[in-house]
């Protein structure tokens, strides 16, 4: 009790006085954290208002800029990684600490919203524990920014034709509901619960529901709740297929090739058959012309022909034909998509006739480019095929070209056209010739040429320390196949060894030729003197291009390769150095990469672009314009300041993680002041200048980054399920924790003559006697509103994202009527 009565001493002093008059803070007596000075009063009308508008925008800059230090701050801490023994395979594995569902709604989701939970923090203490609107109206502004605007433009930023959709999906069915459920729980509490009061308990529930949402879509991330499983790409995600049905088309297609293929291209034979014909899971160049009725959700199944051949059987279910079968030839491909190995030598293709046969009947066919090309994939095939009367099917065949380079899957099409009918001597009634549903074809040639698996010899070495600097070579294998030229990026990686310190950092491309099968990186281990003491870093392989893949039952997985390098302790050369002092030494070391780290974060500050002369992919070199002089120059006063925050290497970034977030409260606590001072000379009240400039300006940084990922990722996880997350713990932080913390201050200290006058007129003259003290009193008013206008227009945009899904194949992009359509209609919502 003493201590809250401390906070609310400090909100007294420090917080604002509204004037007698009218309450307002441009008018004096008023008084935010910062502004307004005395002798603002004396400025005329006008020309504060522009200064504090233009102040409010370069604050905003600020919060943009030390938001990069914050996350980059969450990624450091986020990204550690820890090694333990896996019981089955008897091996250690790396793995991260943090898992990524729970770090994007914790840490990365407070990242983004840090602002807005920091600026309904500080007016409470500005307002001496009484209930504002500048914070509450801000987070349900930004709530309907980013759910709205941000997705908008996530829709348009997908190329014409694109989709994107979520992968996660239980995952963001758990954000998705809490972040509606979190403002509908608003409402309840102010208008049903206790109306126009927060309770203790309702405030510690709220602020609970944060843990909750954490665990819930931790256990939807790892399949825990019942209906989820986790998301892991294997056979089993065969659209429609129980394990038994996929276990028996398995054996199938290994049967079809004589048990020769890998697992991998059983794998790609088993995605073929299952891509849906939806439009948003096809590629852009071809599917556009195949979109249409009900094909959109049939699935195309695949049987064995002669040779090493996959081919796709016709429907089992026909199309009716014209009733008026006798006066029509339909003529169209038997299939229309096909799979079909790199090294069968050619696909034979088979054009069926139905309808009247009584006539003969032509038809051109001819191949065309996708992403496979004629000369290099295939060789271009164009003519005429003759049916005479009653023959119903002709074949012709497509020669594949067959090479050592290892190459995606890739596609090409046949086109019918001109169906003719030939008149006869003795033809009385001529029948007409049409092109089928079926007058395309798509042939899917699937690579057959193993580039191979790169993994180090073993997960882990031990390396022991030499009396001076020498080189180890770590070898890097290449198995199960050689075809074609094939790379790895690789690069060291600090763990309690440091680089420069224990070792030489390296880093750059490993390239092994066709037909080489093994490699070796260089890295020189230096001497430390040790004592009874061993340290490890890392060496990774990322990135493999050329087709070359990871070992996935491998330290790293299939997405890297991790060898761990543990440097042991020389017993020869030990020196008679006690433990003690080898850990102060150690730190010492960790502290001088810090420190040269924070010269260069104030190098960057100082200097545009860093000062460094950078290379575009042409290798030009990359000049400052002059919107990057501009920028700097305006933005260099933060810089600077920002240059204050330690590097990431203190404190494994929790030290920048802290630091950089009383940096965000200082420059919110600016905003909160300048936002109510352009809002008063506006005329507008708090609840309308949070709701737009406040919450536009603090959501920006958002906005780039939901659409940078939109652009950039293949899925729709990162730029949506942020969006949901993010409204969440706004509500769940930004206001659970202020209100908790004033419903406990009314609680133990007795109301005052302020209390009374604020809200006797309200409640009676009684509501001193209704509460044993004082109660935190929150006037739903506006706000339940706000939130009940926000919840409704939320449950349209999820119900929109669904309709998308459901009709697109994705949550953003898609055709280009539609897209601009829902993103016009998402910011009208706004």
């Amino acid at each position: 009790s003493r201590g809250l009565r401390l906070v609310g001493y400090w909100g007294d002093m420090a917080g604002r006085r509204a004037s007698e008059a009218d309450g307002s803070i441009c008018r004096s007596p008023g008084q935010g954290v910062f502004f307004p000075l005395e002798h603002e009063f004396e400025w005329s009308d006008g020309v504060r208002s522009f200064l504090y508008f233009t102040f409010l925008i370069w604050c905003f800059l600020g919060i943009m800029t030390v938001s990069d230090l914050f996350v980059g701050a969450i990624e450091r801490i986020t990204s550690k990684r820890a090694r333990k023994l896996n019981p089955e395979t008897n091996r250690y594995v790396t793995y991260l600490v943090w898992n990524p569902t729970v770090a994007n709604l914790s840490l990365m989701a407070l990242g983004s919203s840090a602002p807005e939970i920091l600026l309904s923090v500080i007016e409470l203490l500005r307002n001496r524990m009484y209930a504002g609107d500048l914070g509450p109206s801000t987070i349900v502004g930004s709530a309907a920014f980013n759910l709205l605007c941000i997705i908008a433009v996530c829709i348009m930023a997908i190329p014409d034709g694109e989709v994107r959709k979520i992968k996660e999906t239980p995952v963001f069915v758990v954000t998705a509901s809490f972040s509606i459920f979190a403002y509908l729980w608003l409402v309840l509490i102010l208008t049903a619960s206790s109306p126009n009061i927060v309770e203790i308990w309702e405030g510690a529930l709220t602020l609970s529901f944060f843990p909750i949402l954490l665990v819930l879509a931790y256990m939807a991330d790892r399949g825990m709740i019942p209906g989820t499983k986790p998301s892991e790409l294997g056979h089993n995600q065969v659209i429609g297929m129980t394990h038994e049905e996929l276990a028996q088309r398995r054996a199938e297609i290994q049967k079809a090739h004589r048990n020769t293929l890998t697992e991998e291209q059983v794998t790609r034979f088993l995605m073929v058959e299952s891509q849906s014909m939806s439009y948003g899971q096809r590629r852009v160049a071809a599917m556009r012309q195949l979109v249409g009725g009900r094909h959109v959700e049939d699935h195309i199944k695949v049987v064995v022909s002669k040779g090493s051949k996959v081919m796709p059987a016709a429907d089992e279910e026909h199309e009716e034909l014209n009733t008026a079968s006798d006066k029509k030839a339909i003529l169209q491909f038997r299939v229309m998509k096909m799979a079909i190995l790199e090294s069968a030598g050619a696909v034979d293709v088979v054009v069926t006739r139905e309808g009247a046969l009584d006539h003969t009947v032509s038809v051109d066919y001819q191949t065309r480019d996708g992403t496979a090309k004629k000369g290099s994939d295939f060789e271009h095939l164009e003519g005429t095929l003759m049916f005479p009367p009653n023959v119903t099917e002709k074949t012709f065949s497509v020669k594949i070209i067959d090479d050592i380079a290892f190459e995606e899957d890739e596609e090409f099409y046949l086109d019918l056209s001109n169906p003719q009918v030939h008149a006869s001597a003795d033809s009385m009634k001529m029948p007409t010739a049409e092109l089928g549903h079926h007058a395309q074809l798509t042939v899917v040639i699937i690579d057959d040429d193993l580039p191979g698996t790169l993994a180090f010899t073993e997960d882990q070495v031990h390396v022991q320390e030499q009396m001076k600097d020498f080189s180890h070579h770590f070898v890097v294998s290449r198995k199960n196949g050689s075809t074609g030229e094939v790379s790895c990026a690789y690069k060291t990686e600090d763990d309690t060894a440091i680089a420069n310190v224990d070792y030489e950092p390296v880093e750059g491309t490993l390239t092994f030729a066709h037909g080489e099968t093994m490699k070796d990186i260089e890295v020189v281990i230096k001497a430390r003197g040790r004592y009874d003491k061993t340290e490890m870093f890392r060496l990774l392989l990322t990135d493999a291009a050329g087709g070359a893949k990871f070992d996935p039952k491998g330290d790293g997985g299939e997405e890297c390769c991790i060898h761990s390098v543990l440097i042991e302790t020389n017993q020869e050369s030990r020196k008679q150095l006690d433990r003690i002092m080898g850990n102060l030494q150690s730190s010492w070391d960790k502290s001088k990469v810090g420190h040269a780290n924070w010269a260069e974060q104030f190098r960057d500050a100082i200097y545009v672009l860093g000062g460094e002369e950078e290379q575009d992919e042409d290798g030009n070199v990359i000049t400052a314009g002059i919107g990057d002089w501009t920028m700097h120059i305006i933005s260099l006063p933060w810089k600077l300041v920002f240059a204050l925050v330690p590097p990431t290497d203190y404190c494994g970034g929790w030290l920048a993680f802290f630091t950089s977030l009383a940096m965000i409260g200082f420059v919110t606590a600016l905003v909160g002041d300048l936002a109510a001072l352009f809002g008063c000379m506006c005329g507008w009240p708090d609840q309308v200048t949070a709701v737009t400039i406040v919450a536009m300006g603090t959501s920006l940084p958002d906005t780039f980054a939901s659409k940078a990922a939109a652009m950039q990722d293949p899925h729709a996880d990162n730029s949506v399920g942020n969006v949901t997350g993010s409204n969440s713990v706004n509500v769940f932080l930004g206001i659970g924790l202020p209100w908790l913390i004033a419903a406990i201050y009314w609680n133990t200290v007795d109301t005052d003559p302020e209390w009374l006058a604020r809200y006797g007129s309200e409640f009676g003259v009684n509501i001193d006697q209704k509460w044993d003290a004082g109660a935190f009193v929150v006037m739903a008013g506006s706000l339940s509103v706000s939130v009940a206008v926000f919840t409704g227009c939320a449950v349209s945009c999820i119900g929109m994202l669904a309709v998308r899904r459901h009709l697109y194949g994705g949550e953003l992009g898609g055709p280009v009527g539609p897209k601009y359509a829902c993103a016009i209609f998402l910011v009208l919502l706004w």
